[in-house]
């Protein structure tokens, strides 16, 4: 299986949709966002994909309510909160247990936990992949393109292993 993670989108509309094409084209079906929409007009899109998405709110993430009262039209659409992945909040995906977070200080800490196969994380705009122990530690870049070029990630969980896709 192949999901795809995302995160820092800042209202980016044109390079979400493109990102949301590669997604499709190759037959993935799950995203993990890992915070930063923006705007709640950026739930609307990811919603209208189709795609199941599991999402954490990021900083910038300034109108939460309306976020979660757009993401509650979507069947598909999951705002998990600040983080996922304690026992009452878990994300496991064809066997592989995942957290997410937007910031990298919690991401950190969770990755030291040993509790996970891969944690996700966003806040920086910066590609980041390594490997702590067994698990990924791993940013897939910026949607928005603000601060470099845009990009996100695929996930293996066959070959528990992901590359970085550039918009």
């Amino acid at each position: 299986m192949e999901f795809a993670i995302i995160s820092d989108i800042h209202d980016n509309l044109t390079n979400l949709k493109a990102s949301l094409s590669i997604i499709n084209d190759r037959n993935i079906d799950t995203i993990i966002c890992c915070g930063d929409f923006c705007s709640p007009f950026v739930i609307h899109e990811l919603g209208k994909s189709n795609l199941t998405v599991h999402a954490v709110f990021g900083n910038n993430d300034g109108d939460r309510f309306n976020i979660q009262k757009i993401a509650a039209e979507y069947p598909n659409l999951n705002i998990h909160g600040e983080y996922i992945g304690d026992m009452e909040n878990q994300l496991i995906l064809d066997g592989v247990k995942i957290g997410v977070t937007h910031y990298p200080f919690y991401a950190h800490t969770m990755i030291k936990t040993n509790w996970y196969d891969a944690v996700f994380f966003g806040h920086t705009h910066q590609y980041h992949k390594q490997k702590f122990g067994r698990a990924l530690y791993m940013n897939p870049g910026e949607i928005a393109g603000i601060f470099g070029p845009a990009s996100f990630a695929i996930y293996n969980t066959s070959e528990r292993g992901s590359e970085q896709i550039l918009l």
